[in-house]
């Protein structure tokens, strides 16, 4: 998974490095070009350059914020997965902690409570005659 963020990374990075260095070249060629000196008159010839400027594709950004939502999820699973893991609480507890939510659990508790309090009555009641 990190491998393919990687090249996702390098795969975005590509394309913007090499409008940047093919820009200088041709920088670097129109100077050397301008400073030899012309050695016949008669030929004249006409350069004409293209300014391209680099334009973002709706596809590219698309990659990209793709690339990056991979990349974040990624992360987000490991620090999940390392805080689970080393998390302080024990087996009873987290099983109490679950098992007090279910309706049926609860009703199981509210009547044994119920039981007791009936118990209790009837053992009070025979102490008094």
């Amino acid at each position: 998974m990190l491998l393919a963020a990687v090249l996702a990374c390098a795969a975005i990075a590509a394309p913007s490095a090499l409008a940047v260095e093919g820009s200088s070249l041709q920088q670097l060629a129109e100077q050397e070009s301008s400073s030899e000196p012309s050695t016949t008159s008669s030929t004249s010839s006409t350069s004409t350059t293209s300014s391209s400027e680099a334009h973002n594709s709706h596809t590219l950004i698309l990659f990209a914020m793709g690339a990056a939502v991979v990349l974040l999820s990624g992360i987000a699973f490991v620090i999940v997965r390392d805080a689970r893991r080393v998390a302080p609480a024990a087996d009873g507890q987290i099983t109490e902690a679950r098992s007090s939510r279910h309706a049926a659990v609860m009703i199981r508790k509210r009547r044994a409570k119920a039981k007791a309090a009936r118990q209790q009555r009837k053992r009070n009641t025979a102490r008094r005659k």
